[in-house]
This record gives structure tokens, C-alpha cells and sequence, in this order.
């Protein structure tokens, strides 16, 4: 059972991490004075430093304040590979709400459109990529994936706290070779945690906020235990804060461990474990004519209203537990051959609850009629409704390992082959459950226990369905350095096979209990760079990728109150993406910059359309045919200038074009056929054409303010370009002091966070799109009918104070 411990304890702002034991690493080197530092030392979760790696900048540390000449503020670093990788660091983090999620560390990104559900990070909300959602890219901590297995998606509120965040990284055209990702043609973004520092102490922070928000974190760093190598730190939050709009609030208990142990030849192994426990209550995203007539308060019913109540808000809960492990390790054989493992470990438990009125005498399963007792009277009496909790529940496991050989052939080249293996167990289930008919109020939320069930004793399931993954994927590459290491080349080439097995414990005479997916995709990568001297270097590169379709693509559903199956599972085609990219990049004294024109020719396009069912939302995969996109990211940056002022700018371009009519059915002569929706040529939704973003922040070492204003273009929202979202801005400020040391207190810090000063209201991103919102006729005559998208709302105005030490 899950200690919950509650914490009142001063904040540990983590831009003092450095100073107090988490020293950031990933590009920094501390050049110690007076203070005492943590010695930079590699990642337990890295391989040996790839050639070209970009050099560490410099930390000047002045008593006990620090000083840094990271570019724009931690918001871009150096960068040398032949790809694009846009890359934020310890620096901007560090200034950010210490709620803040990985999704909306990326904000400032020129490739990342990210839609926040609330303004803490309690939430998972989206993030598209070129135009392409957050299930089209990879995730990874240290390594390992955190993407569901099932239907690709990726749940930042549930990964790791900010203050144990190092870096994160967007490679916005292509995965690592080395990626165990099987759903990459949007790219990669690689989180790191932090590594436990050399010397003992900690940090210890709280928070307060808007709409009742507190925070308490400790974290706890061994320092080297004696002569072994071995050091740890523990970290603990504890997080809680009303809903922005509507009824109900969200809580948070996290845990996050890291051991490192290092060997006196280069060699390192060790331990990540980062565990979530949290419950919220969901908001409900508006449709059009919603958003329309009642915008925000657009809500779950706060008070409840009789058994017909579906909307009331305790009825529509997401409670979820989860854990990730990874045991990374680094062995030195000689200094020419070197091996990576990474074994990892992924479990999760949990729903997003709903609810439905059901009637005694007309209850099915699986397309049949089955007599169900729902108000517990022991007979079943024709006409009697009961309301009823609907979770979408799962559970999942997912074991799997990466093994990697690095060999150094001679003075040129660095030779690269591995395997990836991992088999994972899902199990979905949406079973039916007892609700107080009086008070409104669901037994139990996890949907486990007191459930309604059928006359032989079995649960009351809508629906049932276990999915087995298996993944193999071989890789083999070269990275090649000529003449003085001017140019640098990487070839690679993987072959990723995956066998999807889905059986459906809940499906009809017209149904499948079986369907199996089996898939073998080729995927060849190139880059290559030309580096004229320090700061100049153009490079190009290639990449092939792919992703599987959801699981729930495979699955039959039928209503549980008729005999109507309401989706017909199948097979589907992965999507393929090829992906080309032209950039160059200049690394001044003071100047950084970096531009990089794109274009990406894909192949049965999936697009994961979000519904409601039973009030419970799930996904599903659509597959929209051909697309073309094109388009140009800038990114611009300085060290300090004008007495410790660093800017930041970006921008993107992006044509996304729908290359195809998308197959469809329609309405002709009273009778439903088979069509196409007009599509070819139409702009792809969730796609705004220019996004740009601008950043300054000051910091003389005590004092440090930062601004950060994006703006984000026209969306649409249905396929046929009908309906949009405006554009829109968003912007933050953030305000803190370091102070000096006071005893055992190490720079205790007080910082402002703030975002949307304008309290500015509008839709901020599209939860579930549609064909067309206006109906339209079938390039085969035959009627489409409209429907409404429904939409994200940008979250208000929200401050956030903390107080920190380190000890």
C-alpha cells in the first residue's frame, strides 16, 4: 500500500538544484568556488556519447548564486547531429511552475502545438507536431517507452515532476536509430531525469496557487556512499487543486528513485523507478453549439439530479496507478567496444469513468438480450431505469529490454548494432457499475468491485477485449567521421516486427472473438553533416517511419441497450511516412540559429478521433489516406547580452495537405453506401499554417524574470475544412530571488509563475474532430451528414508561488 505522506515543507525552487544536490548535467560542467558542487558525471540511461555530441556549456558559479550562458535561457541548446533536434534544458525548467509536465515544457518549440486541460499539469492534455498528434510520436524516459502500447498515447501528468527533470528533447522528423518506438513519423521526444548528486543533501519546496493549489516536494540525495560508486536520490510530491471550470478537483501523490553506480573504467549501471497515484475529476470538453450557448460553463452537473443524472460530476472520475522502471546499464569491455542494455518495466491501472441509464428488460451483450437485475430487487422488472457507472477500465504490462553493441573500427568509423524486444499484456474492459440511486454517488470508482452482473454470475461488460503485443526490432548502423571530422555521416537501417493479437470476450453471432495483426516495416535512415569550422554546418538527412494501428481498431463494439453492433473491427494498414530535411545551423559566441526546411510524404494517414461513449471518452483510429507536408522551422537565440538579457525566438511554416478523398459511407435513395468525402487537396486538421514564439529572460544570478509569448495560427477541425479554431496567443511570466545562505538553508529561493495574464478566453485546440460540420455530398452522391467538433479550452489566468532551499 502506498505510504501517502503529507508534507508542509519549504519549496526547493530547482533552479538552485545545482547548489543543493541535483546538480544539472546534461550540458552543463560546474567550475567550482566557494560554493561546493556536484561533479558532472554521465547519465546511467545514456549510451557512450554519440560523435558530434554537442559541448557542454559553462556554469560560473559566484558564493552561492549561479550564472549561466545557456542560449535563450535553456529554451535551445548547441546542437551538431545531422537531424533536427530542438532541445530544452535544466536552465528554462528550472524557472517554470515546479507542476509543470513534460507536454507543456515544449511549449516554445517552433515544431510543438500543445493543449493544455488545466493549467497545473494534473492533466494530460495534447501535443501535435508538424500536424501530427502526440499518438504519432515517441516518448521515452531515459530510454524506455511511455507511449500506451494499445492505442499510442502518452499521459504527461503521470511520468516524472519537474524538478527531477533534466533535459527533454524534440526530434521533430525521425527517431533514433536505437528508439524502441513503434509509432515515430512525428518524431521523438526524449526526457531525462536527473541524476542523484555526489554530495549529500536536498531539496525541499511548497507551492501555492490559484484555485486552491498546494504542493509540498522533498527530495533526498545520498551523495556517494563511501568508496562503492553507488549513490541515490528519493523524491516525494504531493499535489492538489480545484477544476479551473465546473465541480470537482484533481490529487496527485508522486515518487520518483534514482540509483546510479559508477566503475572505475567508464562502465555504469543503475535504477530508475518513477511512480504515480492520482485521482481527477474530468472536465468536460464542448462541442460547437456547447461552446457556443455556454462556453466555460460548459460543465458536469456540480449538484446531482435524479437517476437520469448521467452528467454529474462524481460520476465522471480518472483514477489511475502506475509504474515505470528502467535498469540501464553501460559496460566498457575495451576502448573500442562498449555494450548498452536497457531492461524496463511499465504497469498501469485505472479508468476514465462514466455513466449511462439503463432499463431492466432491455439490456444486451454482445448483440443478445440477456435479463439483468440492475436495482437489485432479485427479479427483473420490464421498464425500471437505474443509473449506472461506466468506466473504460485497463491494466497493462509492459516488460522489454534494448541491447546495443558499440564497436570503434579504426579512426572513422563507429559501428552500431542492437535488438529491441519487448511483449506487452492489455487488458480493456468496461464493465457496469453499482451506483447510489439517491445520492448519485458510484460504490466504488475503479470500476473492480461491486459491479452488476449477468445470471451466470459473470460481470455485466459492454465491453471486454485483451490485446497481446510483441515487438522485435533489429538495428544496425555506421557513423562515420572524414576529413578532421568536418564531415560526419550516419547510416542506419532497422527492420521492426510486430504481432498484434486481440481477443473480444464480448462480441455477437455477426462478430470476431479473434483478430491478429502482424507487421514487418523496413525503415532505412540517413544523415549527414558538413561542419565548415566551429560555426557553420548544413546537414540533411532521411528517415522512413511507421505507426501500428490502435488496438481497438481490431475490436467489435455493440450496445448494451439494443442489439446493434455499433463498430465493425478490422484490419488495418500502418501508416508509413517518409520524411526529408535540409538545415543549417550556426553556433556563435553570442548568436545561435538554427533553420530547417521539412517535407514528409505519408501513406494511409492514422488520425485518432476522440469520442464519448456512455460518457466515458476512449479512441479510435481513422484512417485519412495520403498526406503532403512541408514547411520550415527557425530557431534564434543568444547568450547574455545587455547586462544578462537572453532572447528567444521561433517560428514554423507548415503546409499539411490531404492528398486523397477519404473513404467514408453515405446516405442515397434511403439506403447507406459506400463513399468518399471530398478531401483531396483540403488542409489537414490540427495544422495551423505559422506558429511563433518569443522568449526573454534576465538573470544577474539573484534576480531572474522571464516572458514567453506563442503564437499559434488558424486550425481546422473537420476534414473538409468547414470549421476552425481562430488564432490565438498564450504567454507566461515568471518572477524569483535567490538568496544567500542562512545556516543550513543552501540559497532558499521564492519565485512567481504566471500564465495568461489577460485571463483571455477561446478554444485552445481540438479534443475530436469530424468529417464535415455542415454536411456535404459524397464524391459518389450520396449524403454525408455533419457533425460538431468538440474542443480544448484555453485554461485561465493562473499564478503559482514557491519557496525553496536546498540543505
Amino acid at each position: 500500500m502506498v505510504i501517502r505522506l503529507r508534507l508542509s515543507v519549504l519549496l526547493a525552487s530547482t533552479a538552485i538544484a545545482g547548489l543543493t544536490g541535483t546538480t544539472a548535467r546534461a550540458q552543463t560542467t560546474s567550475v567550482a568556488s566557494s560554493a561546493t558542487t556536484a561533479a558532472s558525471t554521465p547519465a546511467v540511461s545514456q549510451a557512450a556519447p554519440a560523435q558530434g555530441e554537442p559541448k557542454a556549456e559553462v556554469v560560473n558559479v559566484t558564493g552561492r548564486t549561479a550564472l549561466t550562458r545557456s542560449p535563450g535561457a535553456g529554451l535551445m541548446r548547441v546542437e551538431t547531429a545531422p537531424k533536427a533536434i530542438q532541445t530544452i534544458t535544466r536552465d528554462f525548467i528550472s524557472k517554470q511552475s515546479p507542476t509543470t509536465n513534460i507536454q507543456q515544457i515544449l511549449k516554445m518549440l517552433p515544431s510543438a502545438n500543445v493543449m493544455d486541460q488545466d493549467s497545473f499539469g494534473l492533466y494530460s492534455g495534447s501535443t501535435m507536431v508538424r500536424g501530427l498528434d502526440q499518438t504519432n510520436i515517441g516518448w521515452t524516459l531515459d530510454g524506455m517507452p511511455l507511449n500506451d502500447i494499445g492505442g499510442g498515447q502518452f499521459y504527461s501528468n503521470e511520468v516524472l515532476e519537474a524538478e527531477d527533470l533534466e533535459t527533454v528533447s524534440l526530434l521533430p522528423g525521425s527517431v533514433n536509430l536505437d528508439s524502441p518506438i513503434v509509432s515515430g513519423a512525428g518524431g521523438l521526444v526524449a526526457a531525462t531525469m536527473s541524476n542523484p548528486s555526489h554530495k549529500m543533501g536536498g531539496l525541499m519546496d511548497i507551492s501555492f496557487g490559484s484555485f486552491d493549489m498546494t504542493r509540498q516536494f522533498l527530495k533526498l540525495n545520498s551523495g556517494d556512499i563511501g568508496n562503492s560508486g553507488v549513490r541515490f536520490m528519493f523524491a516525494f510530491s504531493h499535489t492538489k487543486a480545484n477544476n479551473y471550470r465546473g465541480p470537482g478537483l484533481s490529487e496527485k501523490f508522486h515518487y520518483d528513485f534514482k540509483l546510479v553506480k559508477d566503475f572505475e573504467n567508464g562502465s555504469h549501471t543503475g535504477l530508475t523507478v518513477s511512480y504515480n497515484d492520482q485521482v481527477n475529476d474530468s472536465f468536460l470538453n464542448p462541442s460547437l453549439s456547447q461552446y457556443r450557448k455556454t462556453g466555460y460553463s460548459t460543465n458536469y452537473d456540480a449538484d446531482y439530479g435524479g437517476v437520469k443524472d448521467t452528467g454529474y460530476y462524481k460520476l465522471h472520475v480518472n483514477p489511475f496507478r502506475n509504474v515505470v522502471a528502467i535498469l540501464p546499464t553501460h559496460i566498457v569491455v575495451n576502448s573500442r567496444l562498449s555494450i548498452d542494455d536497457s531492461a524496463y518495466f511499465w504497469h498501469g491501472i485505472g479508468n476514465g469513468t462514466g455513466a449511462t441509464t439503463l432499463t431492466e428488460g432491455k439490456t444486451y451483450y454482445g448483440g443478445t438480450y440477456v435479463p439483468i437485475d440492475l436495482t437489485g430487487d432479485g427479479k427483473v422488472t420490464s421498464g425500471a431505469t437505474y443509473l449506472a457507472l461506466t468506466p473504460s477500465n485497463q491494466e497493462q504490462f509492459r516488460p522489454g529490454n534494448t541491447i546495443k553493441v558499440n564497436y570503434q573500427l579504426g579512426s572513422h568509423h563507429h559501428l552500431t548494432a542492437g535488438w529491441w524486444y519487448e511483449y506487452s499484456n492489455l487488458l480493456q474492459y468496461s464493465p457496469v457499475g453499482m451506483v447510489n440511486q439517491t445520492t448519485g454517488e458510484p460504490d466504488n470508482i475503479w470500476g473492480t468491485r461491486a459491479l452488476i452482473k449477468m445470471p451466470n454470475g459473470q460481470p455485466y461488460n459492454y465491453r471486454d477485449f485483451l490485446s497481446l503485443a510483441q515487438v522485435n526490432m533489429l538495428f544496425i548502423g555506421d557513423s562515420m567521421d572524414y576529413f578532421d571530422r568536418k564531415l560526419h555521416i550516419d547510416l542506419g537501417f532497422k527492420e521492426a516486427m510486430m504481432t498484434r493479437r486481440v481477443y473480444n470476450y464480448v462480441y455477437g453471432p455477426d462478430g470476431t472473438y479473434n483478430r491478429n495483426l502482424h507487421v514487418a516495416e523496413p525503415l532505412p535512415q540517413i544523415g549527414i553533416a558538413w561542419n565548415f569550422n566551429r560555426h557553420h554546418q548544413i546537414f540533411v538527412d532521411g528517415a522512413t517511419n511507421f505507426k501500428v494501428p490502435s488496438n481497438t481498431s481490431l475490436v467489435d463494439y455493440y450496445s448494451n441497450t439494443s442489439a446493434a453492433r455499433v463498430q465493425r473491427g478490422g484490419a488495418s494498414t500502418p501508416q508509413y511516412s517518409i520524411s526529408e530535411e535540409i538545415g543549417y545551423r550556426y553556433t556563435g559566441d553570442t548568436v545561435i540559429g538554427s533553420v530547417s526546411f521539412f517535407n514528409y510524404n505519408m501513406t494511409n494517414r492514422l488520425l485518432t478521433l476522440n469520442q464519448y461513449e456512455n460518457g466515458t471518452s476512449y479512441s479510435q483510429t481513422v484512417n485519412a489516406g495520403g498526406q503532403t507536408s512541408r514547411g520550415v522551422d527557425v530557431q534564434v537565440s543568444t547568450r547574455p547580452i545587455l547586462y544578462h538579457l537572453r532572447p528567444y525566438a521561433s517560428f514554423e511554416y507548415l503546409s499539411a495537405k490531404i492528398d486523397n478523398n477519404i473513404g467514408t459511407t453515405s446516405t442515397l435513395n434511403g439506403a447507406t453506401i459506400s463513399d468518399y468525402l471530398p478531401t483531396k487537396g483540403k488542409s489537414q486538421i490540427n495544422s495551423p499554417k505559422v506558429m511563433a514564439a518569443l522568449g526573454l529572460d534576465y538573470d544577474d544570478g539573484h534576480l531572474f524574470v522571464g516572458a514567453q509569448i506563442k503564437y499559434v495560427g488558424k486550425q481546422y477541425a473537420t476534414l473538409m475544412n468547414d470549421s476552425s479554431i481562430p488564432n490565438y496567443i498564450t504567454d507566461a511570466v515568471n518572477i524569483g530571488y535567490r538568496f544567500g545562505s542562512l545556516g543550513f538553508l543552501k540559497s532558499p529561493q521564492v519565485q512567481l509563475n504566471m500564465t495568461n495574464l489577460t485571463n483571455a478566453k477561446f478554444r485552445s485546440g481540438i479534443y475530436t474532430f469530424q468529417n464535415t460540420l455542415n454536411g456535404v455530398t459524397g464524391v459518389r452522391g450520396g449524403a454525408i451528414a455533419g457533425a460538431q467538433p468538440v474542443y480544448y479550452l484555453q485554461t485561465p489566468f493562473t499564478a503559482v508561488v514557491t519557496v525553496s532551499t536546498g540543505f
